[in-house]
């Protein structure tokens, strides 16, 4: 399920999918409900809002599918936009299957474990972290009926029902060694068929989630990345992901990945030996990848060979056009080799989209104004896609620590999560930033749009005539496309109330 005002289409779990490949690997018997690939298109009032809506099963529809045999119940947390609904559905679960355990796992999991004990009745622990190797420990652990203290990484509900935490587990060491996700229980034919995928469907296709390297070497303040994975920083080896991309080709029929990795490319290397692999495989795809931080070791010899592999899509992560906003946020980036990079790939033809960010708590008029000039070269150097998200404090990261220290959020107030699920409705959002008014934040935003996109249409009009093609036949080939048209599609979405659902 997923809770949300306005929200980008779901993908299939990768996470989840990796934790029932673990499972599977330890002879456990695992199937999956995937509230969203069962239900796409039901959108159901979130306590009677029409403006926040569940997309995907209600709890109720859930239990019914749960098996009556279930033994342990596992549920991902990934997003705390997610929270208010997912603290109803453990507790609903556990009312009606009492005494199966009940864990969960993800980036909210992990950044507030206590809270999350706290605020249910029925959730037995959390998952710290990486979970494959943790999910075989507790789940041996709650078998045999032996002390949860004695399993490391988790936070678990202890004889008191107070949350308790346990020793920290080290990082998985050898990444090429976990078992791959067990996509065999995943619905695909329904993902198939509408769409789901947070891929650009490249010639329709259907994108599935791929990871080649795990954790991020660096530390923004914004992101929750350190948290949940720490700053160890693996890859699997350049054949192992080939491998896994040609398993896929020829058991799923999939010509389209999206890797969902924190910072891909690191390795000059390393990301020329995995092109190469494709290439040298003959494996016709088309792939999606985020540069992440260390963008500067994409140069004309990578962006190459990552087009000639199958590369279309490519995410550089600037954040802010300003120096000063770099340095504050910990994004270690040089704008003026990002730009270079992005020349680079703009030559072999990839589709281009750089993230970006407003509303940091420290970010004043002129930091603004050199974001907008930024944004003004990457259109010329050759940047396709761009919209500017409005600066969140999620929990886990650095900025959300400082902003609770500060008094500015209480989580343990609804209202906080209510403002982090409107953070993607310009006219709701709620702004930490106290140097610039609210309302001039949103004309900045607005700005960040028009500035980016007129200048990347008058320094390339042809663009413009590519876009309105690919909004009419339905062949998007940015994020950007496929997000306007979901834009168009969710206007005309039907929005029922709970009580309206069979």
């Amino acid at each position: 399920m997923k809770l949300m005002s306005a929200s980008m289409r779901p993908s299939p779990p990768l996470g989840l999918a990796y934790i029932a490949g673990a499972l599977k690997a330890d002879g456990h018997d695992v199937y999956i409900i995937d509230a969203i690939a069962e239900a796409p298109d039901q959108y159901v009032a979130f306590k009677g809002r029409k403006d926040i809506v569940i997309h995907g099963l209600l709890s109720r529809q859930i239990i019914q599918l749960i098996h009556p045999d279930t033994e342990l119940i596992g549920i991902t947390m990934m997003f705390s936009i997610n929270w208010l609904h997912q603290r109803e559905l453990i507790d609903e679960i556990g009312n009606a299957f009492p005494g199966v355990p009940i864990i969960a796992g993800g980036e909210h999991a992990t950044a507030v474990p206590e809270f999350c004990i706290r605020q249910t009745q029925c959730l037995t622990a959390c998952v710290l972290g990486e979970g494959e190797e943790t999910v075989i420990d507790l789940v041996k652990a709650l078998a045999e009926n032996s002390p949860l203290e004695n399993v490391p990484g988790i936070v678990f509900r202890n004889e008191y029902s107070q949350p308790q935490r346990t020793a920290p587990r080290k990082r998985i060491r050898e990444v090429a060694q976990i078992p791959r996700p067990y996509w065999d229980i995943f619905p695909f034919q329904k993902y198939t068929s509408h769409g789901i995928s947070f891929g650009v469907e490249l010639q329709n296709s259907f994108a599935l989630p791929l990871m080649a390297t795990r954790g991020c070497p660096y530390e923004c303040t914004f992101c929750s990345s350190p948290q949940m994975w720490g700053t160890k920083y693996s890859m699997r080896p350049a054949s192992d992901v080939a491998d896994e991309i040609e398993l896929y080709v020829g058991k799923y029929g999939v010509c389209n990945f999206d890797f969902y990795d924190l910072t891909a490319v690191i390795n000059k290397r390393w990301i020329i030996e995995f092109a190469k692999e494709i290439v040298q495989r003959r494996l016709d795809i088309v792939w999606q990848i985020p540069a992440g931080t260390r963008s500067e070791a994409i140069d004309r010899e990578v962006a190459y060979w990552l087009y000639r592999s199958g590369c279309r899509n490519i995410t550089y992560a600037p954040e802010s056009g300003s120096p000063e906003i770099l340095q504050t946020i910990k994004k270690k980036v040089s704008l003026d080799r990002m730009l270079q990079s992005i020349r680079h790939s703009s030559e072999e033809k990839m589709n281009i989209k750089i993230n970006f960010m407003i509303g940091f708590p420290d970010e004043g008029h002129r930091h603004i104004w050199q974001s907008i000039w930024f944004l003004i070269r990457a259109s010329w150097a050759g940047v396709n896609d761009m919209a500017p998200a409005i600066f969140t404090p999620y929990p886990g990261s650095a900025l959300f620590q400082r902003l609770v220290d500060e008094g500015k959020i209480n989580i343990e107030d609804d209202e906080y999560f209510m403002k982090i699920i409107q953070a993607d409705s310009l006219w709701n959002i709620h702004f930490y930033n106290e140097k610039v008014n609210p309302s001039l934040l949103r004309i900045y935003a607005l700005v960040y749009l028009f500035v980016f996109y007129f200048t990347n249409y008058l320094f390339r009009p042809v663009r413009l005539i590519r876009t309105m093609r690919n909004l009419l036949l339905r062949r998007f080939e940015s994020r950007a496309e496929w997000a306007l048209a979901e834009l168009l599609k969710r206007t005309k979405t039907k929005v029922i109330t709970a009580e309206q659902v069979r």
